[in-house]
């Protein structure tokens, strides 16, 4: 039986992945990326200071009823000057077909609908992994592909800034990226720990009270102050108000990386900038969809060998195609969307 649409999985550093191998179906934080087998897959460079991205995390995220493997890499620029830019931050999504997989048929008919919201949710719970194993691959279930449409004109100008290098032509080592660890997966639901709550609920408590003045403004505080100064103030509560609803969110639980829920709903740190909503896909021209976004307190997990490896941010959000566009013999990657929103705190989440 489907689950829920609001059902959320999150996922958290686990052990060490260093000197161990790794492999394109597994999730990781840092690290080099790992290849689906017959894809390309480059370096993206950071049109705003030329430098090669770091690798931050890969989400291995098959969804229900695909051929597919399915996984997506991000990437982001250490470059101070660059954090907190959304340019500066590149999602790009892999998949090959699933052809080891017999309760895969190869003879699936064109769907010509978008997915369903919750058909990843269907076999959620079976994650490649026994019981008494630990979890270390996020989610096991896979989503439908549809056919692609004719790439609009006015999206291919997303991709003008993109840069891309190969692999093999790129001075890029374990020496250079991030410490890798596993993702270890667990549903939010089951993710309220006593140990956390104490702290999470002094730090609101805290927020609160200095954010008093702020929390309490009215629609007379903003009265006879002019339009400007009504704006801002108005807008001001509305921004804590959206900070304050994202602490409260994540205070059961601040450990978490990554939070993942496709076609769900995003957790917003601050008001989404209208300018800067998800455009469709690039390659067929359906819109893109909620997928996942990684958290504040990756931040302090993201450590290179060298002192300036370092990315600062908020949160990210990654939107995907909804209809996870992919031909059998494509061989590049898509690159999705990104939001990038700073953090207005970062204490909070040390």
């Amino acid at each position: 039986m489907a689950l829920p649409t609001s059902r959320v999985l999150l996922g958290f550093q686990d052990v060490v992945l260093e000197g161990k191998a790794s492999s394109w179906d597994v999730s990781k934080i840092g690290g080099l990326p790992d290849a689906v087998p017959h894809v390309k897959l480059s370096f993206p460079s950071c049109p705003l200071c030329s430098s090669v991205l770091c690798h931050v995390v890969q989400v291995y995220c098959p969804l229900e009823g695909s051929r597919y493997h399915r996984t997506i890499h991000v990437f982001a620029c250490s470059t101070k000057s660059c954090w907190g830019k959304p340019h500066s931050w590149v999602a790009l999504r892999s998949q090959c077909l699933e052809t080891h997989n017999p309760q895969v048929t190869q003879e699936v008919p064109k769907q010509e609908e978008k997915l369903a919201a919750t058909d990843w949710c269907e076999d959620a719970n079976d994650w490649g992994f026994d019981e008494d194993e630990p979890q270390v691959a996020p989610v096991q279930s896979h989503a439908t592909s549809g056919p692609a449409a004719p790439v609009p004109t006015d999206c291919t100008s997303q991709l003008q800034n993109l840069s891309l290098t190969d692999t093999s032509e790129t001075i890029q080592s374990s020496d250079s990226a991030f410490r890798s660890y596993y993702i270890a997966v667990a549903e939010e639901e089951d993710c309220s720990w006593d140990v956390d709550l104490d702290h999470a609920r002094r730090l609101l408590k805290d927020y609160e009270k200095r954010e008093a003045s702020v929390m309490d403004l009215d629609l007379e505080s903003c009265d006879g102050k002019g339009e400007a100064e009504k704006y801002e103030k108005c807008d001001l509560q509305n921004r804590d108000l959206v900070f304050h609803k994202f602490m409260k969110k994540i205070s059961p639980c601040r450990q978490q990386i990554l939070r993942y829920s496709w076609n769900g709903n995003p957790l917003y740190m601050s008001p989404p900038d209208k300018a800067s909503q998800p455009l469709p896909c690039t390659r067929c021209g359906a819109q893109r969809v909620y997928e996942f976004q990684v958290m504040p307190a990756l931040v302090a997990m993201l450590q290179g060998s060298k002192a300036d490896m370092l990315v600062e941010f908020g949160t990210v959000l990654i939107f995907t195609c909804e209809r996870s566009c992919w031909e059998d013999d494509d061989k590049i990657p898509v690159q999705e969307f990104c939001i990038v929103q700073e953090d207005p705190d970062q204490r909070y989440f040390h």
